[in-house]
């Protein structure tokens, strides 16, 4: 074979060498990129997951601390104001009822016998509350305190223009019964908001975190039919949802 033969193919194996070497530092280069997001992906998730724990733990004990606060509040009130759900490993909510707060049939407009409660309980409540729902915020969850009106399966029957039952006729309908319960819940959101009136920070609290909410018969107490008495009531839902 002569000496330019030789040297073409020396030629061609330094290239095909070449070549080679550059697909091996592309495929270090492509694993090593592979592994460097993998680490990344890694990362941001472990961060996510804590960034959950932290804020499941800060709802945690800032609905602790409200139940706590709450209780103390109501025996100040002779125990007679609200009552409040349980709080067992990983609830996320805090019910307060409103103890014996009835309303006449057909009427939307809060008892006077609760607008006296109020007096005395509104801006002690709201202020805790208002509290809570900030350690919440600080923790990096999303606060939410609703309103709620609940009734039981009965129809609706009056004719008081408080419920927005037109023309002095009683609609008997699941319709009324949730509109019933949302202007009770509204009343008794301005009959609250009324005693906080030189109470700057509970005021502006209550403005900008409450949402009034009319359930009707929709949702009754736990393992009671529709149809019980006892499913009139109003609650303030304390919750902290997480953010992702």
């Amino acid at each position: 074979m002569s000496a330019g033969g030789d040297s073409s193919e020396r030629s061609l194996a330094d290239l095909m060498a070449g070549v080679a070497v550059v697909f091996l530092l592309l495929a270090v280069i492509f694993i090593l990129e592979a592994r460097k997001q993998q680490q990344a992906a890694i990362q941001e998730k472990e961060a996510a997951i804590g960034k959950v724990d932290s804020q499941k733990e800060g709802v945690q004990a800032s609905l602790v601390a409200l139940r706590a606060d709450l209780v103390t509040l109501d025996a100040t009130l002779d125990g007679g104001f609200i009552s409040l759900s349980g709080l067992d490993g990983g609830v996320n909510s805090l019910e307060i009822e409103f103890k014996n707060l009835q309303f006449g049939l057909g009427q939307c407009r809060t008892p006077p016998a609760y607008v006296s409660q109020f007096e005395r309980g509104a801006v002690p409540l709201i202020h805790r509350v208002c509290e809570a729902v900030d350690a919440m915020r600080d923790a990096g969850a999303e606060p939410t305190i609703i309103l709620e009106g609940h009734t039981d399966d009965r129809p609706f029957l009056g004719t008081s223009n408080e419920c927005g039952v037109r023309n002095g006729v009683a609609s008997a309908s699941f319709e009324n019964n949730v509109r019933a319960s949302s202007a009770r819940a509204q009343e008794v959101f301005f009959t609250v908001r009324s005693q906080l009136a030189d109470a700057g920070y509970e005021r502006e609290c209550l403005d900008s975190n409450f949402v009034v909410s009319g359930r009707g018969e929709t949702a009754p107490r736990p393992g009671m039919s529709s149809s019980e008495p006892a499913n009139r009531r109003l609650v303030i839902r304390v919750r902290g949802d997480l953010r992702l």
